[in-house]
């Protein structure tokens, strides 16, 4: 038996690395920060010539019907590459939510523009803010046991603070209506939001997993040129110890997050678990990271003059995404029946 990524997911990842390294540079992010823009036009364009957007969506829509397993390592690349773009939201969580609501195909049309990336979508959860509200056309909203689809001109959108400045987070004020109801059904709601909630957890590990291993990379060649009395500080026993101890968190959480992915695209009854292990291992892995990161680096590590604090917020902000670390140690002991 192969453990193992086929090429065609590794290529298709590492098609995106590659993107990402020219169109998502700290440059490009910093631009993003200060400007008064809600996206990233050239790296959203170069997600739909990719199929990035409509990658969970069936082949007779249009689709590239892959998995949750094949889209994880997109997610890491989407977290090493602290891409402000929402496409877990979009991608991984709406396509897939909507696509289950598609029933005799009364979003067809909704569905066939947000596959091709021509108008975006996110998903929003009653105690949670909407991530890129700004940027998207549609919203589907889970609220009082129930599914909505909204325009997102038929609300009032509030930006709220956050630490990580690339992510634009809003509350929404709208109102609920038989038109925008597209599923009422307690069973149906109750399992769509868990899978919703799954989906979210898994591909915010990932992002963890990638997030945590750019901090170890660029913290290690820190190490190697910053020299102190004519040798390099990396030589000290106490950093390389930090930095082992960091490598060992990340390669510790990987394994689980794919365990997670590929139970989630396998329906194996033990999703649960493997889901929240993976988000608890490499939400301790990245806090490690950034931890390490920014003891090694020293003050100039969370300046904003410095690229690195990108990674760190990031970083922190995933980190207790969907569920931060004594969440997730209670989801596991619930699953566990302890």
């Amino acid at each position: 038996m192969k453990f193992c990524f086929n090429d065609q997911q590794v290529l298709f990842a590492e098609t995106v690395r590659e993107m990402l390294t020219k169109r998502c540079s700290p440059e490009h992010i910093n631009d993003f920060i200060s400007s008064d823009m809600n996206s990233m036009p050239l790296v959203w364009d170069a997600f739909m010539a990719m199929g990035v957007p409509g990658m969970a969506a069936p082949e007779s829509l249009g689709g590239l019907e892959m998995s949750d397993l094949d889209s994880i390592l997109i997610m890491e690349e989407l977290g090493r590459s602290a891409c402000p773009e929402p496409i877990m939201e979009h991608a991984v969580l709406s396509v897939p939510l909507l696509t289950e609501c598609n029933e005799g195909n009364k979003y067809s049309d909704v569905l066939e523009v947000i596959i091709s990336g021509t108008k975006r979508a996110s998903v929003v959860f009653d105690d949670q803010y909407a991530l890129g509200a700004d940027a998207v056309q549609y919203l589907l909203v889970f609220h009082a046991g129930q599914l909505h689809l909204l325009e997102q001109e038929s609300t009032k959108l509030q930006r709220q603070k956050s630490v990580d400045e690339s992510r634009h987070l809003f509350s929404i004020e709208w109102d609920p209506s038989a038109s925008t109801l597209i599923e009422s059904n307690p069973e149906r709601v109750d399992s769509l939001t868990k899978k919703t909630e799954l989906r979210a957890k898994a591909a915010t590990s990932a992002q963890c997993i990638g997030v945590a291993e750019y901090l170890l990379e660029k913290t290690v060649q820190y190490v190697q040129d910053r020299k102190q009395f004519g040798k390099p500080v990396g030589v000290n026993q106490a950093i390389k110890h930090q930095l082992a101890d960091t490598g060992k968190a990340i390669e510790f959480a990987r394994p689980m997050v794919h365990r997670g992915a590929w139970c989630l695209s396998n329906g194996h009854p033990e999703t649960d678990l493997a889901v929240h292990m993976g988000k608890l291992l490499s939400s301790q892995a990245v806090e490690l990271a950034c931890k390490t990161a920014l003891q090694c680096h020293g003050a100039i590590a969370y300046t904003l003059e410095y690229d690195l604090q990108i990674w760190l917020k990031r970083g922190l902000t995933l980190s207790s995404s969907w569920g931060d670390i004594y969440n997730q140690r209670d989801r596991i002991a619930n699953c566990l029946g302890l």
